[in-house]
């Protein structure tokens, strides 16, 4: 099954724009991945190929989103599926998860409420997948 990447012919997402959703994507990479500047970061970006992500480092990012945006419903925890996990190559792709998640949580909304990320729930979280966070290469 493919990303359906909806967001590509029409933007539909009400609570973020399309450059307020890139920089989350940007914050959680560069979270994750130390050598990965903010400028470096790009859609086409593959996670593997031109950052030198694993699989740990992928499940970080959905653990992470899942962080900021856990108070966007107020009927349900939002949860970022990991059902895809081994499809995801590019930055695109997660852009494209979390897109698909926040546009479902807005359209089971009674009443709109817009969704905003806690980026002080990324700042506080410690990097994920380090054995030794202390120890310098």
């Amino acid at each position: 099954m493919a990303f359906l990447k909806r967001w590509k012919t029409k933007w539909e997402l009400k609570s973020l724009t399309f450059d307020e959703l890139f920089n989350v994507i940007v914050e959680v990479v560069t979270k994750q991945l130390d050598d990965v500047e903010k400028e470096d970061v790009t859609l086409g970006a593959n996670l593997v190929i031109d950052y030198e992500a694993d699989s740990v480092d992928v499940v970080a990012m959905l653990l992470y989103l899942e962080d900021m945006f856990k108070n966007a419903s107020q009927t349900t925890r939002t949860v970022v599926p990991t059902d895809k996990l081994g499809q995801i190559g590019l930055v695109e792709d997660i852009f494209d998860i979390i897109y698909e998640v926040l546009l479902g949580i807005e359209e089971k909304m009674e009443t709109f409420v817009k969704i905003e990320p806690d980026f002080d729930a990324l700042e506080k979280r410690q990097k994920i997948g380090e054995l030794y966070p202390n120890a310098k290469a």
